[in-house]
């Protein structure tokens, strides 16, 4: 387009602004002749200025209406395309013009306000990263985030986005997870550490090994629900539109009564006509049509800011009649990190003791390594030899020629230890088959949980309940830290699924929060499953809702806005109807001209769009 500065990746938006200035300089101008028509010496030219006007402003209106007049389509620009035509034939030129101006207006507010609403979706969709840096030997090769493959090293140079999800293989960096997960803090990555597609990278450059390709990573997932989201529809949503197909037509054949009944009657027939023309524009649905898809479109991007991600429309109006909410533990109210609770060391000294425990547990896949570094980051780790691990038991191998033994009482008992000084309940340390200690673990709380817990209740949620395959001790552990009444423990998934049916059966809205495979079944069952960023793929696919963001801290607001969204939309839907129903009384029982039932229209659509909104605030 000649005069378009814009590069080729984003000319369809700047075509769009384009359009959008050249709608609004017709409508300047439109309205500039709108008042030319008023000048007595231009009285013979007023129906040329007038028409000149209606289609500069309107021309685009028109040619949608009378195509769809002609395809038996009854939609709000075919009514408003019989009212500025009927005007016009009249001889009410500056009402017909005045329609075209009005709606006009309209119109431009409404698309300032979807534009608001566009920016939050918009910004998640600009997430993904269009090229990556290849690593080949000495070479960097910038190739297609499309042509990443599993494996591949990727440098990521400060500035850039994370191409893929992957684990960084060299260097330490700052990494802003904002767009992600919502995490106003940056994060620091170093080797080893797991790194998410759509993380911006702030200090230095890092090398990452990719572990998925584009299509399976965060960001891409992020995208197509995005776009998936804003498919599902829900019943209201539904609702409005089968509405709107029915009742169009309806008006369209009361309006022809009020014109053929008072013919055939020998009543005065422009009254009449005039009555019929305010009517047709009085009854325009777009104030539903518009504000009710809006509102739900509203919400999905204001919930996304918040860190979920929410499917579709169809699922606000569950999340939003939440009665109780069901958390998995681990991993959910819990960070899923075991933490030491006590140690006691006899006969050697904590230092070495922690030496002894870590060590071991570094070769295994058991999280108490990470807990000896949480409890202590200066211990050092020893060479271990003949290791061996007795599942479910414990391990076992030789240190500086020594035999270690760390596990439950089985294992002490399979190497004939001496069980003086055993503890029960703990995970006890023998050194040539003599107990020099023990430990206790404890999971780790997600931080500030309890208060979360207490603003869920705040905001309408009945209660709060604890689904878990962990023993009872550790689960009502938690419980009681929490005070939270309703826990269950040591439930397969089956169990899970059951537990969340009895929930229902108790006449419960009931929203589930899990992490896991195993969790699946239960968040499907769910009248509104989710599942935590870091889940099992499983899970996310079968939630309605990922919280991306894995901060279970945003769940209050996030209830919050979608109740919000309910009690907007169910306001639209009463104060729409009802201002219609006045009007129209008004336009039947009176004589007011048709540009005042297109003021009432725009006015209420403006209204109904401002409070919608509010969603945001």
């Amino acid at each position: 387009m000649a005069g378009c500065s814009c590069s080729t990746h984003n000319h369809e938006e700047c075509e769009e602004k384009e359009n959008n200035k050249s709608k609004i300089i017709l409508f300047i101008l439109s309205l500039v002749l709108f008042g030319i028509g008023f000048i007595p010496a231009l009285e013979q030219f007023r129906v040329w200025i007038y028409l000149v006007a209606v289609l500069l402003a309107g021309y685009d209106l028109l040619i949608e209406g009378i195509k769809n007049l002609f395809k038996l389509n009854f939609e709000e620009s075919t009514l408003m395309t019989i009212a500025i035509i009927g005007a016009f034939v009249k001889g009410d030129f500056p009402e017909s013009c005045l329609v075209v101006l009005l709606f006009k207006l309209g119109e431009f507010l409404e698309d300032f306000a979807e534009a608001r609403s566009n920016k939050n979706i918009e910004d998640i969709t600009k997430i993904k990263a269009n090229n990556a840096n290849l690593v080949n030997g000495d070479d960097v090769k910038v190739i297609k985030v499309e042509d990443v493959k599993v494996g591949d090293i990727l440098l990521v140079k400060p500035g850039e986005k994370i191409p893929v999800d992957g684990v960084v293989t060299s260097g330490t960096s700052q990494l802003d997870r904002s767009p992600i997960t919502g995490e106003s803090k940056p994060v620091k990555v170093e080797t080893n550490n797991e790194v998410i597609s759509g993380s911006i990278n702030l200090n230095s450059a890092i090398y990452i090994r990719a572990e998925k390709e584009y299509k399976d990573s965060m960001a891409s997932q992020i995208i197509d629900l995005v776009y998936e989201a804003t498919n599902n529809k829900g019943k209201t949503e539904k609702f409005i539109t089968k509405f709107s197909k029915i009742y169009t037509p309806i008006v369209i054949v009361i309006a022809l009564l009020l014109v053929i009944v008072p013919l055939i009657l020998g009543a005065n027939m422009d009254r009449w006509v005039d009555i019929a023309l305010f009517f047709l524009v009085a009854s325009c649905p777009c104030s539903l049509v518009i504000s009710i898809p809006l509102s739900f479109f509203s919400c999905i991007g204001a919930i996304s800011k918040k860190g979920m991600i929410i499917k579709g429309t169809k699922y606000i109006e569950n999340l939003a009649k939440t009665d109780i909410i069901a958390f998995d533990k681990t991993g959910t109210l819990t960070t899923g990190k075991m933490v030491i609770d006590k140690l006691v060391a006899n006969g050697i000294s904590e230092k070495e003791m922690l030496e002894y425990i870590y060590s071991i547990e570094s070769l295994s896949n058991h999280p108490i390594s990470t807990a000896v570094l949480s409890y202590d980051k200066n211990v050092n780790k020893l060479e271990v030899k003949d290791y061996k691990e007795d599942s479910g038991h414990g391990l076992y191998g030789k240190i500086n020629g020594k035999e270690v033994l760390f596990g439950n009482k089985k294992l002490l008992e399979k190497y004939n230890v001496d069980l003086t000084g055993y503890v029960d309940n703990t995970i006890t340390l023998a050194v040539d088959r003599k107990i020099v200690g023990y430990i206790t673990l404890k999971e780790e709380l997600r931080e500030n949980v309890e208060n979360i817990l207490n603003d869920l209740k705040e905001e309408g949620v009945k209660d709060v309940a604890i689904l878990t395959g962990d023993n009872k001790k550790a689960a009502q552990n938690i419980a009681d830290k929490l005070n939270v009444s309703r826990v269950y423990a040591e439930l397969l998934p089956q169990e899970k699924l059951n537990k969340v049916k009895e929930l229902q059966a108790e006449h419960n809205k009931v929203t589930f929060l899990g992490d896991g495979i195993n969790d699946s079944p239960v968040i499907a069952t769910a009248d509104f499953g989710m599942s935590m960023g870091t889940g099992s793929e499983i899970a996310n696919n079968t939630a309605d809702g990922i919280l991306v963001s894995n901060d279970i801290a945003m769940l209050p607001s996030i209830i919050k806005v979608a109740k919000k969204t309910m009690r907007i939309v169910k306001f639209n839907i009463a104060f729409s109807l009802l201002a219609k129903l006045i009007v129209l009384l008004v336009g039947l029982f009176g004589t007011a001209p048709i540009w005042l039932a297109v003021l009432a229209d725009t006015g209420v659509t403006l209204l109904t769009v401002l409070n919608t909104l509010r969603i945001f605030r």
